[in-house]
């Protein structure tokens, strides 16, 4: 069963709650690799205690987790996501277009956008960002990405997660139109 391929990975059920379906997606793939829960949470660098939430559905893991979480189990977010309904995962592509396009769904603690700009344009984070954990990944291209006034510069295939964030900015380097895929999920609040 070790090595499994992800394939086996329970589709999306009828009704049920995201958080769930992820958890138990999780799970499973942890099982068929034969990892127990210290080592994949060592690996993510998360809790043994938030990974056993996560995994039973009383927690959604923001973007920033949840890719360190795939990569940990070998999978990708594809596989993780594939078979949910489109009310809760939309596929597609990367617009080739320019700007900003908001992909996030309102289910979800997460805010993300792709960000398009050519070179030598700069601006804001297209996601809201006081406060948030942010993850960034360019895609294609090359970003400066300036967190709390300290800069970091990001090729093709990097990316960037960064905590508790005042300010993040951005500026397109390069000679080619950057492509990048942002996210912010806010710290959760507890009740009073």
């Amino acid at each position: 069963m070790a090595g499994r391929s992800p394939d086996h990975l329970t589709a999306g059920a009828e009704g049920g709650d995201l958080a769930q379906r992820l958890g138990e997606r999780l799970r499973e793939r942890r099982l068929a690799l034969g990892r127990t829960l210290a080592d994949v949470a060592g690996e993510a660098d998360l809790s043994t205690s938030y990974l056993s939430a996560i995994e039973h559905g009383a927690n959604m893991p923001s973007l920033p987790v949840l890719a360190r979480l795939v990569h940990a189990l070998r999978l990708t977010l594809h596989d993780l996501l594939k078979g949910e309904d489109k009310m809760h995962v939309t596929a597609g592509e990367l617009v080739e277009g320019h700007g900003v396009l908001d992909v996030h769904h309102p289910e979800l603690r997460l805010r993300v956008a792709s960000l398009v700009s050519e070179p030598g344009e700069h601006g804001p984070a297209p996601v809201p960002v006081p406060g948030a954990t942010v993850f960034v990944f360019v895609e294609r291209g090359a970003l400066l990405v300036e967190v709390d006034g300290s800069p970091y510069a990001l090729g093709q295939g990097d990316a960037l997660d960064a905590v508790a964030v005042g300010d993040i900015r951005w500026e397109s380097l390069g000679e080619l139109a950057a492509i990048s895929l942002w996210g912010a999920s806010q710290p959760r609040t507890r009740p009073g």
